[in-house]
């Protein structure tokens, strides 16, 4: 993960929130991922606009938990939606 990336949706996916995180639907397979994400994660992340770091320093502003929790949890959630094919990355760097 990089904190300067910002993730897209690829084409043929779509996600949409629901009250457990995200569910996101593949039209290509089609397949269905439910994403446990709570409120961490809002789709409108996957829009492109908003970078890694900015969504990290946005949690950790709301919620308890260590930094280094959020940065492996968001770290982790995004790797698994890239290894699926569903988000792409790109660096604004």
């Amino acid at each position: 993960m990089q904190f300067h990336s910002v993730y897209s949706l690829k084409n043929g996916v779509q996600v949409r929130k629901e009250r457990f995180g995200l569910l996101f639907y593949n039209y290509a397979g089609p397949r269905l991922y439910f994403v446990p994400t709570q409120d961490l994660i809002s789709n409108e992340f996957f829009e492109g606009n908003q970078q890694v770091k900015e969504l990290v320093d946005q949690i950790e502003a709301n919620h308890p938990w260590p930094r280094q929790w959020i940065e492996d949890r968001i770290g982790q959630v995004l790797q698994i939606l890239e290894q699926k094919g569903l988000i792409y990355g790109q660096s604004v760097c």
